[in-house]
């Protein structure tokens, strides 16, 4: 009998495992599902616009609980009648997903390979650090040879330091002179600081693989 303890022990610590694993889920599924209609007047108070002039709907109180850019322009702004509507400047389908991660914390996958770039520099903007990360991740996944210095601009201004590390190291690994770059003379005319700080990236990063592999010298 003691032989079938072990296997018990792993049946009953699945079933445990499983029993958590669905209350996690009920309670994600309660926290990102809400009813389709509070998302409409009369029961919003805010009118978000994007610039295409098409409009997304939200309450004043989710948007401020998780962003202190929209909690200052809403405190300084209270006295305007509801709904206040705020100008923004994203196309219409982005500022759909990112209004929409202020209540799910999740953007569906294929608006996420759509909108990364768009939806990081929203939140930069307004200071949501998970969707920040999030859309460096997806962005990381992405560089290409041809986003090179779309990206690594990008990621210079919103702050998105993995990004610009990830960037540094993609081209480290792959170049020999960021010259030879689809776009480098563009960028060159456009920011001639951000191309000092790409070449000093990339040396810096050479130079440590030198040290840490001396043979190749």
């Amino acid at each position: 009998m003691v032989k079938f303890l072990p296997s018990l022990c792993t049946s009953i610590e699945l079933n445990d495992v499983q029993s958590q694993l669905q209350k996690i889920m009920e309670k994600q599924n309660f926290i990102t599902t809400w009813d389709p209609e509070t998302m409409l007047p009369p029961h919003t108070d805010v009118i978000l616009e994007a610039n295409d002039g098409r409009l997304v709907h939200a309450h004043k109180s989710t948007l401020m609980g998780k962003s202190t850019a929209f909690k200052t322009l809403f405190s300084a702004t209270r006295d305007v009648v509801n709904p206040q509507t705020v100008k923004m400047d994203m196309d219409h389908a982005s500022l759909e997903a990112f209004i929409h991660f202020f209540y799910t914390g999740f953007v569906k996958d294929d608006l996420m390979d759509s909108f990364a770039d768009k939806l990081l520099r929203a939140s930069d903007t307004y200071g949501i650090s998970l969707l920040h990360n999030l859309c460096q991740e997806k962005m990381m996944t992405n560089i290409h040879p041809e986003r090179i210095f779309q990206y690594f601009l990008l990621g210079s201004k919103c702050h998105a330091e993995q990004l610009v590390h990830a960037i540094i190291s993609f081209v480290a690994n792959n170049y020999s002179d960021i010259a030879e770059i689809n776009g480098y003379d563009d960028f060159l005319k456009d920011d001639p600081t951000l191309v000092a700080k790409l070449g000093n990236g990339i040396v810096k990063k050479l130079q440590a693989k030198l040290k840490n592999h001396p043979k190749i010298m």
